[in-house]
């Protein structure tokens, strides 16, 4: 009688390459928690307006605006395990004051603001530093692998996230999910802190000055069209994305009149999506390219939310609709985020890793900020539905401006950044 064992192969034998994955996983896990709880929070406890809803939004970006490059500056200077770890605390203890003030009963809109405020610029620090940290980790010809290793753990809170949290804000309340949140966000310090120690700050990053540095920098993405295009993308991204979250959620409750558990059910299968997206992206990058695949999935994006403000009709028939939507919004994201980010870090040295990232991450989240209160004043203005369907035309524009950029002529990440 034989027996069968799974075998870990490629980046699954990694230890150090494990641990970020376990990390980044959990941390997932804790946006989840905070992508559906927080704005709950808002709206069912605070009883938000939805120019509020679109300013709560908007601190989801707005650390961009203030900290901009000089982070990737810091960044660069400092050890990238230390920064995650120091990240993945700060979570944990902005959820546990939320839940908290909540309980005790003195939680307001300005409260929430500035907790927002915080949990959006440690998002921030975060997204910005585990991509400068994983090319020193991996070869540069295992990136898209690992970019897609890592998509697929975030598939998986993105599947089991929202339905718990959706079914636990409903059987117990809001702000207990953001404890269950703080919970994943100390088990992702914890995982990091088990990795061993290594030298990830780059010589020449301490050796500059800071302006040097933030010129630098600038000037490499700058000088190259396909950076330059990315970073573009980014920015419209953002915008029409904050645009449909800053009332997306109102849509959903107040519009088609879903509870909480609905909506979990929804986001759990836009992880779906993301999980199917992200086991296919090595073969889609190889059919079609690396810069065409950026489009390919801006235009899923597209399918997927145009299909929510048309939803209509029995709940059955709005939540196949949603639920179908929700399929081609996560495969069309994630393959979106695979290609970019293995592109972005294929093409950048290792030293300026952390201020290339912080520029598309600037103007990606910089965007949020600007988006979600355009998004919030349409949805006073104009109304819900007409909001959306703008949102949806911004991410097509943004395909279309992919597809006949210098990004889509890139069908192989360059074996070197410099």
């Amino acid at each position: 009688m034989c027996s069968l064992r799974f075998l870990p192969t490629g980046l699954w034998r990694q230890e150090t390459f494990l641990k970020l994955w376990a990390s980044q996983t959990l941390t997932h896990a804790g946006f989840q928690m905070q992508y559906l709880a927080v704005p709950l929070v808002a709206a069912l406890l605070l009883d938000a307006t939805p120019l509020q809803m679109g300013i709560l939004a908007s601190f989801g970006g707005a650390p961009a605006i203030v900290v901009g490059v000089f982070a990737g500056i810091w960044i660069d200077r400092r050890s990238k395990r230390a920064v995650l770890i120091g990240a993945a605390w700060g979570n944990a203890l902005a959820f546990l004051v939320i839940a908290i003030s909540a309980w005790l009963g003195f939680l307001s809109i300005p409260l929430l603001f500035a907790l927002a405020f915080a949990l959006g610029g440690l998002r921030f620090i975060v997204d910005v530093t585990y991509r400068a940290f994983l090319p020193s980790l991996v070869l540069r010809a295992q990136l898209i692998e690992a970019n897609s290793k890592l998509e697929m753990g975030r598939s998986a809170t993105e599947i089991v996230g929202p339905g718990f949290t959706g079914t636990l804000i409903q059987a117990v309340s809001a702000p207990f999910a953001l404890v269950v949140g703080a919970l994943a966000y100390a088990g992702s310090a914890l995982s990091l802190h088990r990795m061993r120690s290594q030298t990830d700050v780059s010589p020449r990053a301490t050796a500059l000055s800071v302006r040097g540095e933030l010129r630098e920098g600038l000037a490499f993405v700058m000088k190259s069209p396909v950076l330059r295009g990315l970073t573009i993308a980014a920015a419209m991204v953002g915008g029409t994305n904050a645009a449909i979250d800053s009332v997306g959620l109102l849509y959903l409750v107040r519009q088609l009149d879903l509870t909480p558990g609905l909506i979990g059910v929804m986001f759990s299968v836009s992880g779906v999506g993301w999980l199917v997206g992200a086991s296919l992206a090595r073969q889609t990058t190889r059919r079609i390219g690396l810069g065409r695949s950026t489009a390919a999935g801006l235009f899923l994006m597209t399918a997927g939310d145009v299909i929510i403000p048309l939803a209509g009709g029995p709940t059955t028939i709005v939540m196949l609709l949603l639920a179908g939507g929700a399929f081609l919004f996560g495969a069309g994201l994630v393959t979106y985020i695979i290609a970019r980010t293995s592109l972005q870090q294929s093409m950048t040295p290792d030293r300026l890793q952390g201020r290339v990232n912080v520029v598309l991450r600037m103007a990606f989240l910089g965007a949020i900020s600007i988006g979600a209160l355009v998004g919030g004043v349409l949805g006073e203005t104009i109304g819900l539905r007409p909001t959306l369907f703008i949102g949806a035309g911004g991410e097509l524009l943004t395909g279309v401006f992919l597809l006949w950029s210098a990004v889509s002529r890139v069908r192989e990440a360059p074996a070197s950044g410099e």
